[in-house]
């Protein structure tokens, strides 16, 4: 019987070391686990922040470029910082001032709205109409640019045939992109445009960004500190509020009320 308590007590210290190895395993283990997330976790931060860098470092590289001079469609008066329609300015004609941003969801539900209504206006001449192409809302496109190279495209049309302007502008928000997206490309622009009955001329502003520097130096800063936002319209410069330009047949309906004028034939329908 003595001969077996050694025996015995080895036993149990063999299996106290096994415990003990075990658990230091399992604790290298779980130390090697922790290290391995760390690093995923450290490579994914960094490349997230490198992606929020490139996207930054993207939009404060478009906004020090220098702009070029800045040229004006033909029989503008210098520095007008909207593209005019409908009754000549020095009418009696009510003046409907339209700030737009083709990126601006709210600006393609005023465009659903009021489109066939505006082009009534401008076709009868019910009022003079001005379009203020704004850009404010380029950094809510991928590409960080979208709102100035639409605004360009609108005004490259204008600049060919102002017949064509409204027709586009209905185009472009028909096809109105998701905000975070790059938006349509220059070729879709043309492509547009070219549907609406525009020259090849337009093609090259567009890919030539004619009108850019007129857009972000002239009219842009206008629709900041005439309104901020987009969009916004005024009648005769009063601001016309969103229930009335939100209801079907609402603006016109004010603008013939400034003008002291009722829906002609060529309106109904």
């Amino acid at each position: 019987m003595a001969a077996s308590g050694p025996s015995k007590s080895a036993s149990a210290q063999e299996r106290r070391e096994a415990q003990r190895e075990a658990l230091r395993k399992q604790r290298q283990a779980e130390l090697k686990r922790q290290r391995t997330v760390r690093t995923i976790v450290i490579a994914v931060i960094t490349v997230i922040v490198l992606a929020v860098v490139s996207v930054a470092g993207l939009f404060i590289y478009r906004s020090l470029q220098p702009e070029g001079p800045v040229t004006m469609p033909e029989g503008m008066e210098q520095d007008q910082p909207y593209l005019e329609l409908g009754a000549p300015a020095d009418s009696d004609a009510p003046v409907v001032q339209i700030h737009l941003d083709f990126m601006c969801p709210h600006c393609g539900t005023f465009e659903e709205i009021n489109a066939a209504d505006i082009s009534t206006m401008v076709e009868n001449e019910e009022a003079t109409v001005q379009v203020v192409p704004r850009r404010f809302m380029d950094s809510s496109s991928s590409s960080g640019d979208f709102s100035s190279r639409a605004a360009n495209a609108l005004t490259a049309v204008y600049a060919d045939d102002p017949a064509n302007t409204l027709a586009f502008q209905e185009l472009v928000f028909a096809n109105q992109p998701a905000q975070g997206s790059a938006g349509p490309s220059d070729d879709e622009l043309w492509a547009f445009a070219e549907e609406v009955g525009a020259s090849e001329q337009v093609r090259t502003d567009i890919e030539d960004r004619t009108y850019q520097p007129w857009v972000r130096q002239v009219s842009d800063p206008y629709g900041e500190e005439n309104g901020g936002g987009t969009p916004y319209v005024e009648i005769d410069g009063e601001e016309v509020s969103s229930d009335i330009w939100g209801t079907e047949g609402g603006l016109r309906e004010a603008v013939l009320a400034a003008g002291g004028g009722e829906a002609s034939d060529g309106g109904e329908g």
